[in-house]
């Protein structure tokens, strides 16, 4: 672009008789040509404006993305863990009295018994309870000491 002006200057400052109605000509091209180019130019720097502005949104929704993949995860794991504690808590929920939340025996005063509704407990805790209330202590149904039954198993092991 400079170069078109630095020619243009040139070509005004040596006008020439015999081809001056040519001269003028070619300064007026020179200068429709040098306008031509600074409105390419000009779009130029817009589309690319545009451009840098697309990249913007594009990197912007890929991190969108990438943190909602993140978090679809870290949801995931949430669920998982959630699930896994469930099943702990359940694993100890049958392996200790409900009364006083210690692991069974297998013999001794605190072997397992269950009641007849079916909620287990240790032997002396729940003769403690039906003593004193008479009832499950889970469901509240009526309860004698002749309803504790002991629990046989091979496979109980004790915490």
């Amino acid at each position: 672009m400079d170069a078109l002006e630095s020619e243009l200057e040139r070509m005004e400052r040596e006008p020439t008789e015999a081809s001056n109605g040519n001269l003028e000509e070619q300064v007026r091209k020179l200068r429709d040509h040098n306008l031509r180019i600074k409105n390419l130019n000009t779009q130029r720097r817009r589309i690319l404006d545009q451009l840098k502005e697309k990249m913007l949104q594009y990197t912007t929704l890929q991190e969108r993305l990438h943190q909602i993949g993140e978090l679809l995860i870290i949801a995931d794991l949430h669920a998982a863990v959630k699930k896994i504690n469930q099943r702990l808590d359940r694993m100890v929920e049958d392996a200790t009295c409900s009364i006083c939340l210690l692991p069974w025996t297998e013999n001794g005063i605190h072997r397992l018994v269950s009641l007849r509704c079916g909620h287990l407990f240790g032997s002396r805790c729940i003769h403690m309870a039906i003593r004193m209330y008479h009832r499950c202590p889970i469901c509240r149904r009526r309860a004698r000491h002749f309803h504790v039954r002991r629990i046989y198993s091979r496979s109980f092991s004790s915490h």
